[in-house]
């Protein structure tokens, strides 16, 4: 019998459901059972009655707080206005202080800057977990004491902090001084998510078995760590090995580090990766070091021979990147400095320290090779804020603006030599009464005597409407619509409709091409009630896809559907997946030989926002 245990203190769920609750002063009282946790706000009559209830002074009330939380959720109204606006009153006075508050993990509002403390027994979770220390927060800071206000910074700070994997949200408050015209202080509140997560399985009768923990905010430093070990004595390697050590900012420079090792079925790599993005607009010089060692199995049948061959290939992999942004627009006016031109260069080498005497047709697939991209990029980006979208609750910062790269450049493998070309174009838009959308177009291939091979072109248009209110429920919808073409592709190259790659939850092995359109449509419905302080999703999804190759045109190809809905749980102040139990059903399975129906009991959403942010120069994804 297969067991699972699902570590990071799933008990302490049942005492992290507050009610809404408040930042905690060092002053203040603790008043659990006041009428102002409930905002006035039209409601049902069950829910209107439950709440009325569970204000009483009883057992029963007491454990009805303790698993529901009555929330109004109300997007401020100006959202759809870029993050930086709310500062532009305060530009150019100076900060004469900066002040830091870090949350625990469980019954805080950070939209406050003062509050009520939280329940002794929903205390213990923030006294088992360590605080984010706040000079680690100074550090992601663009601003400092004494600087001028400047409403981009501000803004970008803001966003920043809240990209780290340990923060649940932030919010930066900017006070006027009283009796002073020309200074302000500056108030930086976060909450932490909590940090410790970890899975274990055994199967006693086999016997096997395999350990996980994470912590993503070791002692409070914003440093990451995975272990996961697993043990299966039938296998010649018994155990198998993934470790992780992150870094994700060194000394207030924005450079990231990692240092990982794991070892699975008879494979090994090891690396050290550096890396510092454009991560603002702000941002001048870019760039990034990734050096890999890999021990890799193989196994093949070589021509007129029935044995297969199989043995290790080791080699090396060196990837060194960099660039540097130039603000097209010096005026001092926030909105004129979100425009730059990049220049960037990269270089990646892959060196094979063992080779084999194989006939070229299979040399081929594992050349030394030196691969030299340069690329030129034109971008500008905005942000604005709003809430349920891809998380439950939490800010989100969606990206609007426009990006237009060309990346070029030698390959020089072992067995030949050619030249990569490739575009893309993006954009970006929100309007205040359709919602977001976004669009692209992107090609790319190798140019290798005068024709064309491994070529690609990708679009993709993704659009979500306004959270539209329906009684205590609120409801979004989603839509995302991609086409791949694959021309002159190597042999074993080929699209899927499986998975995120077009039908959720569908599987078929044969079922292969070198064209695919897809298409994902999916209704959300944001419930009023968060049992065990969760967030509960209802969801509902139709996809579609087409896929083709050279014979046969996507056009020409049959059409296959999958029609699903299910229920989606997250508690944004753990770091462990989206719980999702959902069914799906695709009527012309039969035509694949793939199963007709599936339940899955693990997920989530496959739709992601696509930045403007220019990262290093690329090849064109086909997959």
């Amino acid at each position: 019998m297969k067991c699972f245990i699902t570590c990071g203190f799933i008990f302490f769920l049942f005492f992290t459901g507050t009610a809404q609750c408040y930042a905690q002063n060092s002053t203040a009282k603790t008043d659990i059972t006041s009428g102002k946790i409930l905002q006035k706000h039209k409601k049902s009559k069950l829910v209107d009655n439950m709440q009325r209830f569970a204000l009483k002074d009883n057992l029963v009330s007491k454990l009805l707080r303790s698993l529901m939380v009555f929330d109004n959720r109300k997007t401020a109204p100006d959202t759809t206005k870029p993050s930086e606006m709310k500062y532009e009153n305060f530009e150019c006075r100076r900060i004469r202080k900066v002040e830091i508050i870090v949350l625990g993990p469980f019954g805080y509002d950070v939209a406050l800057k003062y509050g009520h403390e939280i329940e002794r027994l929903r205390r213990f979770g923030d006294q088992i977990h360590y605080n984010t220390r706040n000079w680690i927060i100074y550090d992601k800071l663009l601003f400092k004491k004494g600087d001028a206000i400047d409403a981009l910074k501000i803004s970008e700070s803001e966003r920043l902090i809240r990209q780290s994997p340990y923060i649940v949200d932030d919010k930066i408050f900017v006070d006027p001084i009283p009796g002073s015209k020309d200074s302000v202080d500056v108030l930086v509140v976060v909450q932490d998510v909590f940090e410790f997560t970890g899975a274990a399985s055994a199967n006693p009768t086999v016997p096997n078995g395999n350990l996980s923990i994470t912590d993503i905010n070791f002692l409070g430093l914003g440093q990451a760590t995975t272990n996961q070990i697993s043990y299966a004595p039938q296998y010649a390697q018994r155990y198998e090995y993934n470790g992780i050590y992150n870094v994700p900012e060194i000394a207030n420079t924005y450079v990231s580090a990692q240092v990982h090792y794991n070892t699975l079925n008879y494979n090994k790599n090891y690396g050290l990766i550096l890396s510092r993005p454009f991560f603002s607009t702000t941002t001048h010089w870019a760039g990034g070091l990734d050096i890999e060692h890999y021990h890799t199995a193989f196994s093949f049948l070589l021509p007129n021979d029935s044995s297969p061959v199989s043995g290790l290939h080791n080699y090396d992999s060196r990837d060194f990147w960099v660039g540097y942004a130039f603000p097209l627009n010096e005026n001092p006016l926030y909105r004129f400095k979100k425009s730059q031109l990049i220049l960037s260069a990269r270089v990646n080498n892959i060196n094979y320290t063992s080779q084999y005497s194989f006939p070229a047709s299979i040399n081929q697939l594992y050349p030394n090779e030196t691969f030299i991209l340069g690329a030129i990029g034109f971008t500008r980006r905005d942000y604005y804020k709003d809430h349920y979208i891809f998380a439950f609750g939490k800010t989100e910062d969606i990206p609007l603006g426009y990006l237009f790269t060309v990346n070029s450049g030698p390959d020089f493998q072992q067995f030949k030599q050619r030249w990569y070309s490739g575009f893309k174009g993006s954009y970006g838009w929100n309007n205040s009464s359709l919602g977001y959308m976004y669009l692209s177009l992107e090609e790319g291939g190798f140019i290798n005597s005068k024709q064309v091979e491994q070529g690609v072109i990708n679009t993709e248009f993704f659009y979500f409407t306004n959270l539209i209110p329906l009684g205590q429920w609120q409801w979004r919808q989603y839509l995302l619509n991609e086409y791949t073409l694959g021309y002159n592709r190597m042999p074993g190259e080929f699209l899927t409709i499986n998975g995120n790659s077009g039908l959720q939850r569908f599987y078929s092995p044969s079922l292969t091409g070198t064209q695919r359109w897809s298409d994902n449509f999916e209704a959300d419905f944001f419930s009023p009630w968060h049992p065990l302080g969760f967030e509960m999703v209802l969801v509902a999804f139709i996809d579609d896809a087409l896929i083709g190759n050279h014979n046969v045109t996507v056009l020409q190809s049959h059409l296959y559907q999958g029609y699903g809905a299910g229920i989606r749980f997250k508690n944004e102040h753990f770091i462990f997946n989206t719980l999702q139990l959902s069914f799906h059903y695709f009527p012309n399975a039969a035509l694949v030989k793939a199963n007709a129906w599936n339940i899955s009991s693990s997920g989530s959403t496959s739709f992601q926002f696509q930045d403007f942010q220019f990262a290093e120069p690329y090849m064109a994804a086909f997959r």
